[in-house]
């Protein structure tokens, strides 16, 4: 899959894997971009992403500093919305409503693969989405998604995609209710 460039949100613990993206990246020209709240991108087809976190000043004493400083964007195309929480939990979201943005989204890739320290009553319903899409491993070793998490989603109305049961899927079209597209793990 050719990659055009790759968002960095800064704070990291710079292990291997981050270590092997770069390299990567390098090897194969893609320019690393250390994306802050503000910035937008625009593609000629009327994709527009705009970046919602980090801010500077980082968050800070968290408990997950990396995790919390995650990136966060807001895709539209057209009258549909998409919100990407990467691995941002409360104090992130905390930050989002504070700021006044309108985060509300037609779907939502779930914080934090739907830990318990994410998707807290407040944000869950500001974002009220119809779709909550949770990607997370199988098997995993942290228990995730926590059964609050995926209770909070499912109560707004939202249908629920976990990676874990339905593997890769597509959003097809701008129609929330046509969609969805789930292939097997």
């Amino acid at each position: 899959m050719p990659v055009g460039m790759i968002f960095d949100s800064g704070p990291s613990d710079h292990g291997r894997a981050y270590r092997d993206a770069v390299t990567a990246a390098h090897e194969h020209g893609a320019p690393i971009i250390l994306a802050r709240r503000g910035m937008r991108w625009k593609t000629g087809d009327g994709v527009v992403v705009d970046v919602l976190a980090p801010s500077t000043p980082f968050l800070t004493d968290t408990g997950d500093d990396v995790n919390e400083n995650s990136i966060v964007v807001m895709l539209r195309y057209g009258g549909f919305r998409e919100l990407f929480m990467g691995d941002a939990g409360e104090a992130s979201e905390a930050r989002l409503l504070a700021s006044g943005d309108d985060v509300h989204a037609d779907a939502i890739k779930v914080g934090h693969h739907g830990s318990r320290y994410a998707s807290t009553t407040g944000f869950v319903a500001a974002v009220h989405p119809q779709i909550a899409v949770i990607s997370v491993g199988r098997h995993n070793t942290f228990g995730h998604p926590a059964e609050a998490t995926i209770e909070a989603w499912h109560d707004t109305g939202a249908d629920i995609l976990r990676t874990d049961q339905c593997g890769a899927f597509s959003l097809v079209d701008g129609s929330p209710t046509t969609m969805l597209r789930c292939a097997s793990p």
